[in-house]
């Protein structure tokens, strides 16, 4: 009889620690209801030939769970997706849900400085996985769009000497934004033969930039959230050029007209 009741106490306390167990445990993944979620990625421009980044694995966080977008190698030279281009980098039909993360894990990187290679050192966290902090939904049967904006000038640091470099380091520098609240800024720079480069700053912080074509002066300021931009313009011979107030609006790109750098 003792042993009976000794069974009964055990039933008991292993159905009470499932219980307990289960309300605090990971909230489950409704999988039958979906929604595409798209990940692009774009580039500032950066003093190098190239910037080649491996990537391994990108993820979405839901409920204490990691939803995998992509889990097969590919490199990307970031130097080749900047003033406005973009590449997509993961295309997934994921759950429906708020998510608030997204994960890389970045395996190499190798820079080229003066036709040259060299492998960039790759933090662990990188490795392993770099998080990034940013809230989305993804609805049930429609699509949505999240744009990295990858600095390489800001990520990549040089050992050594400018002009002789003794090797780099990865030290990634991301922004991730929805697509469908960004706007842009464009201008056309009348004496672009200086190697000018324009910034759309925001409390003396650079959040994006743009080389400005030597040809035809033309730039663009793109994937920038709704806001006011100070926009500024500098060239290798120290012309410049500064407006402030620049309003962006969601889905417009804001036309700047004709500059020239003084």
């Amino acid at each position: 009889m003792k042993n009976f009741y000794l069974g009964i106490v055990l039933v008991l306390f292993l159905g009470l620690t499932a219980f307990r167990c289960g309300e605090s445990g990971t909230t489950s993944v409704d999988t039958s209801k979906t929604g595409t979620l798209s990940i692009r990625l774009t580039d500032a421009p950066g003093d190098f030939e190239a910037v080649n980044v491996s990537f391994s694995e990108i993820s979405a966080h839901i409920n204490d769970q990691w939803i995998t977008v992509i889990d097969s190698p590919q490199t990307i030279d970031l130097l080749e997706w900047n003033n406005g281009n973009s590449i997509e980098i993961g295309n997934a039909e994921i759950p429906a849900g708020r998510y608030t993360q997204i994960r890389l894990k970045i395996d190499s990187a190798a820079v080229v400085k003066n036709n040259q290679s060299y492998p960039a050192d790759v933090p662990s966290g990188a490795q392993t996985g770099l998080k990034l902090i940013t809230s989305f939904t993804v609805t049930e049967g429609a699509s949505y769009s999240l744009m990295l904006d990858f600095d390489a000038d800001r990520s990549v640091i040089r050992l050594g000497p400018k002009n002789n470099p003794r090797g780099f380091k990865l030290k990634p520098t991301i922004r991730a934004v929805a697509i469908a609240e960004t706007g842009s800024i464009s201008g056309l720079v009348l004496n672009p033969q200086n190697l000018p480069v324009a910034y759309a700053l925001q409390n003396a912080d650079t959040v994006t930039s743009s080389v400005v074509n030597s040809a035809s002066g033309a730039f663009m300021l793109s994937f920038l959230p709704a806001g006011n931009y100070t926009v500024s313009i500098q060239d290798s011979a120290g012309f410049s050029f500064s407006q402030s107030s620049v309003t962006v609006n969601t889905g417009q790109d804001t036309d700047l007209g004709n500059i020239t750098l003084q």
